[in-house]
């Protein structure tokens, strides 16, 4: 395969950061492949067939055949980076998200933990070692500086937006200096990516050497993806100068593009369009933001009226059962649960009854059979006939060859979909609290990305209306309810 086509691969199925949102990643994917071909020779687990392709050298059969590259002019040194062995820094992070508690922790990873600089090339694919980073929110009373990085056009499809609030990068030997703080050299490597990524004002460049108006507010830790369980990230806040150029603030790197400054104002990008981690940091730090933000996107209203069948869906956690008891309570929708009806075509229990994983299974191989979308199609609509009302709603629905072969079986019947978009560190909660208290992180991401819940993210792209659920169960009810005022049906 080329790079590009990698890249594209690697979008599509989430294999990428939360943060990565580079101009030409192609290249940078070309640029890594090439590098390890040329480290480890025949060792390497990679073969260049020829120029600009590449193969899995274990996949040889005599039809490929390694293309000898000519050599590449060395790259500079590597910069040496901040890490902890993982296996002794896990146990000192008892949560998901964000943590206000940095100090202790800091504290507690300096004073009884070994940490080091190794060369950044060595780490990045490295499971055991912990990288840290610095990521920066840039602040004017009250209001936060945002910005859009990269202009590769498939990463927003990866990063579901790519803006971002959060300036930094990797703690780097180079950090350290004779006016470094004892022990991690934090401050000063937040000082370092600001003046990269911006051009600071005069009076900002003075207290930043003085270190005023900068301060680390929090801990950032994401285990949802593979590149998460590598980083650690401290947040720091900066409350810039009352210089008046910061009225248009100026990028020092041209991959920070659409800089702006966020009020609440809905001109301003929605919370959807931002990555992962600059959510987590809004949530936490900037909750009035948050809060005058929609709660959910309304984009067809005529599928969502009555009479019809109304499909919530959502990824695992996400909180459809929450929304499907108010329906069903407050609206008097009649409820066909989708993973019920397939249970009885698969001639096996429901969950909890037969357990996550085994029905997960069984799903993946019912749903992929060329009959499997038909036939539960078929069963949904022959139950959806039987209940005699106006109001149905359909909890569960993860393919959308299923919903395809629902709107044939229904005709001229309407069938809306409401999308439950909800962050990862929410649904964890929402399912620990609802399916599995005491599950670990772990344990919910293998339950979240088995192979019949891949569809389900797909589903967005055709849904009427999208609830957003950022903050948890109290403004996600108050959201469903609105949501229907709007739609004018009635309680």
């Amino acid at each position: 395969m080329g790079p590009r086509e990698l890249v594209d691969l690697a979008i599509e199925r989430k294999l990428f950061s939360h943060n990565i949102a580079g101009a030409t990643p192609h290249q940078t994917m070309k640029a890594k492949l090439s590098v390890h071909v040329r480290r480890f020779g025949d060792q390497s687990t990679f073969v260049r067939t020829a120029p600009g392709r590449f193969f899995l050298r274990y996949m040889l059969d005599g039809s490929q055949t390694p293309y000898p590259a000519p050599p590449l002019t060395p790259p500079r040194a590597e910069e040496r980076i901040l890490v902890f062995r993982t296996q002794e820094l896990d146990p000192l992070l008892g949560f998901q998200g964000i943590s206000r508690e940095w100090k202790a922790l800091l504290r507690r990873m300096t004073k009884t933990l070994a940490y080091g600089y190794k060369p950044r090339l060595s780490v990045e694919e490295d499971d055991s070692y912990t990288q840290i980073l610095t990521y920066v929110m840039v602040t004017r009373k009250g209001s936060v500086l945002a910005y859009r990085r990269g202009t590769y056009n498939r990463v927003e499809d990866f990063l579901r937006g790519s803006f971002c609030v959060g300036f930094g990068g990797h703690v780097v030997d180079t950090d350290l200096t004779l006016f470094s703080e004892p022990g991690l050299p934090v401050l000063d490597s937040a000082i370092r990516e600001l003046s990269e990524e911006l051009k600071l004002p005069d009076a900002d460049v003075r207290r930043l050497q003085l270190r005023e108006g900068l301060q680390i507010v929090g801990v950032l830790n994401d285990d949802s993806s593979p590149v998460g369980k590598r980083h650690l990230a401290l947040i720091l806040r900066y409350e810039v100068s009352k210089d008046s150029a910061w009225d248009k603030p100026d990028r020092g790197e041209k991959s920070i593009t659409q800089l702006q400054w966020l009020h609440g104002d809905s001109a301003h990008p929605k919370l959807s369009q931002f990555e992962y981690w600059s959510q987590l940091c809004l949530r936490t730090f900037s909750p009035a933001l948050v809060r005058a933000q929609p709660a959910f996107i309304l984009r067809y209203r005529k599928q969502l009226k009555p009479p019809h069948l109304l499909c919530v869906v959502g990824e695992v956690g996400s909180g459809k059962s929450e929304a499907t008891r108010i329906l069903k309570d407050e609206f008097g929708y009649a409820e066909l649960n989708s993973g019920s009806i397939l249970a009885d075509l698969m001639g096996i229990d429901a969950i909890p009854k037969t357990p996550r994983e085994t029905f997960q299974k069984h799903a993946a191989r019912f749903i992929r059979h060329k009959t499997g979308p038909r036939r539960l199609a078929a069963e949904l609509w022959k139950r959806a006939q039987k209940l005699g009302t106006d109001r149905i709603l359909i909890d569960g629905l993860r393919h959308k060859e299923t919903l395809d072969e629902l709107r044939r079986a229904a005709g001229s019947r309407r069938i809306g979909v409401i999308f439950v978009e909800t962050p990862h560190d929410v649904a964890f909660s929402f399912y620990r609290t609802r399916f599995a208290q005491g599950c670990s992180i772990e344990e919910f991401m293998k339950v979240r990305e088995a192979p019949v819940e891949t569809e389900v993210r797909k589903l967005i792209q055709v849904a009427d209306a999208v609830l957003y659920n950022w903050n948890g169960r109290t403004e996600y009810r108050t959201a469903i309810r609105t949501l229907m005022r709007e739609l004018g049906i009635q309680a």
